[in-house]
């Protein structure tokens, strides 16, 4: 049987027995174990306002809900309590329908997310690529699209990196962006990691209570220096576990020197995430797990304004066959390197 109910977008939601569901990461009732997790309905009943009789234990969990997120008088539904079996527990628990999402919708919705990173890499004002393979992205660290970044959060990266993390870690430049944005809808502490030039003298701020510095120096591509990281004293923990956010990798150095604050600290680094991952160049080497929100094998100039992108890795997914997206805007007079143009 097949049960209409008003969604959390509009149009309407269709439930039935032996739907995949994937219950939601901001969800108000449900056990926070079960947040993220996906299962499949088993029974579905249905709840309305009135007669009372008509109320159960499982109707209350919905009409909280009603409570707590949903105006009651805009409806005189409920919703439904979907007893959805959950293989990580082994166990079948009543979820209220609004607090899931059917993976078919998740499906939908990591392919809008898709067309819509698309857009901004065939946007010249949004995505450029240099003469030597360095990117201008606007859309990342310049103009910051925290609509599809949150988006990216909730539907990818969430369920990707599971719910054990403890901190969230960036390093300054244009990383803390997605960071911040990742720590709030996963409940976590994010932290900062400054640039200090001096490591016996680090130039952090007066307001700190101590700082702990790493010991790997890595150099700026973008304003030829030299530089190490360094965080607030107390601001990770030992037995942390984090997870590190920045814009664009190319050689792994930062990373590597990110890891070793981490780990300085007493915390282990969980994951890496890059938005952007550029994989042509020299060979990476970084031992902890990373992955690419958009990984690009390299690229070919078509014409003195255009190029062409290979892309290995798209919304964290490796590619089979790589996706070649043409017509991306090309710069060949603009470097991050201090040689001169090509003539």
């Amino acid at each position: 049987m097949i049960h209409p109910i008003s969604g959390r977008e509009s149009g309407v939601v269709m439930f039935k027995e032996g739907d995949q569901v994937r219950v939601n990461d901001d969800a108000v009732l449900a056990p926070d174990a079960l947040r993220g997790e996906v299962g499949t309905v088993t029974r579905i009943d249905r709840f309305l306002t009135h007669p009372p009789s008509l109320q159960t234990e499982q109707s209350v969990v919905v009409d909280r809900y009603q409570q707590l997120v949903k105006q009651p008088r805009d409806t005189n539904i409920f919703g439904f309590v979907l007893q959805i079996h959950f293989p990580k527990i082994g166990d079948s628990v009543p979820i209220a329908s609004n607090e899931v999402t059917l993976m078919s919708k998740v499906q939908e919705r990591i392919e809008n997310l898709g067309a819509r990173l698309m857009i901004h890499m065939q946007d010249p004002q949004q995505f450029s690529v240099l003469r030597d393979g360095g990117l201008d992205v606007p859309f990342i660290n310049q103009n910051f699209d925290a609509l599809l970044f949150g988006d990216i959060v909730r539907y990818v990266l969430r369920p990707k990196l599971g719910r054990s993390l403890t901190k969230v870690l960036s390093p300054e430049s244009s990383g803390p962006p997605l960071a911040a944005v990742y720590a709030s809808m996963a409940g976590v502490n994010f932290v900062r990691a400054v640039k200090v030039l001096d490591k016996s003298k680090p130039n952090v701020p007066a307001t700190w209570r101590g700082s702990i510095v790493g010991d790997l120096q890595v150099a700026s591509a973008t304003k030829k220096t030299q530089h190490f990281f360094a965080v607030p004293a107390g601001s990770i923990s030992e037995g942390d576990r984090v997870v590190i956010f920045d814009d664009v990798g190319f050689t792994g150095k930062t990373r590597n020197a990110c890891i070793q604050l981490v780990e300085k600290a007493g915390a282990k680094v969980s994951a890496i995430v890059n938005v952007i991952e550029k994989s042509y160049g020299a060979p990476v080497s970084v031992t902890v797990t990373h992955m690419a929100i958009l990984g690009i094998r390299g690229f070919e100039p078509e014409s003195s304004t255009t190029c062409k992108l290979i892309i290995d890795e798209f919304l964290t997914e490796r590619l089979d066959t790589p996706k070649i997206v043409q017509g991306v805007s090309y710069e060949p007079n603009r470097s991050l390197s201090t040689l001169p143009p090509q003539e």
